[in-house]
């Protein structure tokens, strides 16, 4: 014999019925969707940054390993602002954003640059980036 429940019994002894039972609240689902929106908004702010400094780091990384230490400093910085305009990296000048360090047997490149960008009101994100390439 298979036994049945009955549900509206089931939910009067909860405290409730079925016709009450329901999804979220209007304040419920308003909160939900800010908090999707200010994430979504985040993402598509910051994520430009982001792509344009792995764009810089596979920039440098593609330079001669073999050459970077016999190139003079003036040659790095002409090489790689030729390929930052190759690579459509119009808002970085070499100048600003490396620091070449020179050893006796290797060649140190640092990249480091700050990104602000603008979110609401006074709100404001600072983004640093920093990488080292070293070449022998």
């Amino acid at each position: 014999m298979m036994r049945t429940r009955n549900l509206s019994r089931c939910n009067i002894r909860r405290g409730g019925s079925l016709s009450m039972q329901a999804g979220m609240s209007f304040v419920g689902i308003l909160m939900v969707v800010a908090v999707v929106a200010s994430a979504v908004t985040l993402v598509l702010k910051l994520a430009p940054h982001y792509i344009d400094f792995y764009a810089v780091k596979s920039v440098i990384e593609d330079l001669p390993s073999q050459k970077v230490h016999e190139m003079s400093r003036r040659e790095i910085e002409e090489s790689l602002q030729k390929r930052f305009k190759v690579n459509n990296l119009r808002d970085f000048k070499v100048v600003d954003i490396l620091k070449i360090d020179r050893g006796r047997d290797d060649t140190v490149l640092n990249v480091k640059y700050e990104q602000r960008e603008h979110l609401v009101s006074n709100v404001d994100v600072v983004l640093r980036f920093e990488e080292q390439f070293k070449y022998q």
